[in-house]
């Protein structure tokens, strides 16, 4: 029975399946019932708390712009574009990503200008004035993009709908969320060049098509929600009762096919994917939301629930380890 201690540590290759984590795990609940001629009340999954508004967290960055004239002495080195380019239509409506990428190029423009030799010394001292308080204003644009960008905003709330038991998207979701990282490494380098040449539209893409952060972390709280609610079934029933003089019972025969059919086929591995998924991206969605206004909320949605679908599991294996030890059914994790 030990093996069946495990499936937080090892990933079961599961078989092919249409069915989502939820659909398993209420399948599993009602094996249990009618084998056991249990009627338990459903009880709703608990809501979480929603996340500050965008009103509420979006920051104005500081607006520096240089003058007509300014813009064409500044050609030479490329800010004329740039500088053209937010004063259009389209870029004063630019979305939160948007911003960022262009005060990035605006900033990596402006250290190129700064490199070179200027006869104008009231120009250069201009760009010098400008280039420091873009330094300074541009963690207001960083937190603008990662706390009220549509696309990071549909992962951070969630969606009703659970992983698949075999989920595409978590590589994509993974690299996307690790080019994010680099892209706050590389602001807080300075390195500007480096920063603006990654395509933040693309990553912020790949979250949404994927919807991967939205979905884990509903599947970490309905798994943790659905396991209370087994081992609640489970919990009141003794193996005594189950197998009266140690004798094998046809109830006792049928509950461990369920067991076998339902957990170890399909709850384990599902779980234990949870469990990877949550220990690979968490990391990277806390160093880039280290200390931001919605850390509660991210803490509530991914470390408690992934916390207390642990502790459920646990409890849950505990009670089928007990009855194997009491009872002649001799459980065996089978291969997958």
């Amino acid at each position: 029975m030990k093996a069946l201690l495990l499936p937080l540590l090892l990933i079961s290759v599961v078989a092919c399946s249409d069915n989502s984590g939820e659909q398993a795990l209420k399948d599993y609940q009602q094996r249990i019932e009618r084998v056991l001629n249990l009627d338990a009340e459903s009880t709703g999954l608990k809501p979480v708390q929603p996340l500050i508004a965008i009103r509420d967290l979006k920051q104005t960055p500081t607006d520096i712009r240089l003058d007509l004239s300014d813009a064409y002495a500044t050609r030479q080195c490329g800010l004329d574009q740039l500088i053209g380019e937010r004063n259009s239509s389209l870029g004063r409506l630019y979305s939160p990503s948007k911003l960022l990428h262009y005060e990035l190029r605006l900033l990596s423009a402006l250290e190129n200008c700064l490199s070179q030799s200027w006869q104008d010394t009231a120009l250069q001292q201009t760009l010098q004035d400008a280039y420091k308080a873009k330094q300074a204003d541009i963690n207001v644009s960083v937190q603008n993009m990662l706390l009220t960008d549509s696309a990071l905003r549909k992962e951070l709330i969630g969606t009703a709908k659970t992983l698949p038991l075999q989920a595409a998207g978590f590589t994509e979701t993974w690299q996307a969320l690790t080019t994010l990282n680099q892209l706050t490494d590389y602001i807080a380098d300075k390195n500007w060049a480096a920063a603006s040449d990654i395509n933040i539209e693309q990553q912020l893409q790949q979250l949404y098509h994927y919807n991967f952060i939205g979905r884990l972390q509903y599947s970490l709280r309905i798994s943790a929600h659905q396991l209370q609610q087994i081992n609640n079934l489970l919990q009141p029933i003794s193996a005594d009762s189950l197998c009266a003089n140690q004798r094998e019972t046809e109830q006792l025969s049928i509950l461990s096919n369920v067991f076998q059919k339902y957990y170890i086929a399909k709850i384990q591995p599902y779980i234990g994917q949870l469990n990877d998924y949550q220990q690979q991206l968490m990391p990277l969605i806390n160093n880039l939301y280290n200390d931001s206004p919605i850390t509660p909320m991210l803490e509530q949605r991914f470390v408690a629930s992934h916390l207390q679908m642990r502790q459920q599991l646990t409890q849950h294996v505990t009670w089928w380890q007990q009855l194997n030890n009491s009872c002649p059914i001799k459980l065996q994790a089978t291969e997958n």
